[in-house]
């Protein structure tokens, strides 16, 4: 029997985004989001979690080169330094830090596997976080749901 652990790795990314529904008045969405419908900016920090049996000759759960590869290419080159609002991830949603959270999941899952992606988290700032875990994850929780 092999033993099983959940590994994390850290990545970041810069990027700008704001609060605004394109279906409602200006007032409204002032009066809802308040400064959040000015564009500005985060330093968002993602914590990327794989879950799996440790692989008994390389006493990992997977790669972390090839994770940061994935990842990188995926999430990172995407995002960093990017306008949420302009991707089409985004298009008719707010890019609020669950909306970012869910489009990382999105991303991810078909690239690591959803039944090895455990949690993906997204760091808004040290005192908001996001975590998206997927059906395979949790009993209770729908694929993608918002926790």
């Amino acid at each position: 029997m092999s033993a099983f652990a959940y590994s994390t790795r850290r990545f970041a990314f810069s990027a700008a985004h704001r609060y605004w529904v394109e279906a409602w008045p200006a007032a409204e969405n002032e009066r809802v989001f308040g400064r959040l419908t000015v564009p500005h900016g985060h330093n968002y920090t993602l914590d990327v979690t794989i879950r799996g049996p440790i692989d008994a000759q390389t006493g990992m759960v997977i790669d972390l080169g090839e994770l940061k590869r994935v990842v990188g290419e995926t999430v990172v080159d995407r995002f960093d330094h990017a306008d949420l609002a302009a991707d089409p991830l985004f298009r008719g949603k707010v890019a609020t830090t669950e909306n970012i959270a869910l489009a990382v999941w999105e991303l991810l899952a078909p690239k690591l596997g959803a039944d090895r992606l455990w949690q993906v988290r997204v760091w808004e700032d040290p005192t908001l976080y996001v975590d998206v875990r997927g059906e395979a994850s949790s009993s209770d929780a729908p694929s993608g749901d918002v926790r």
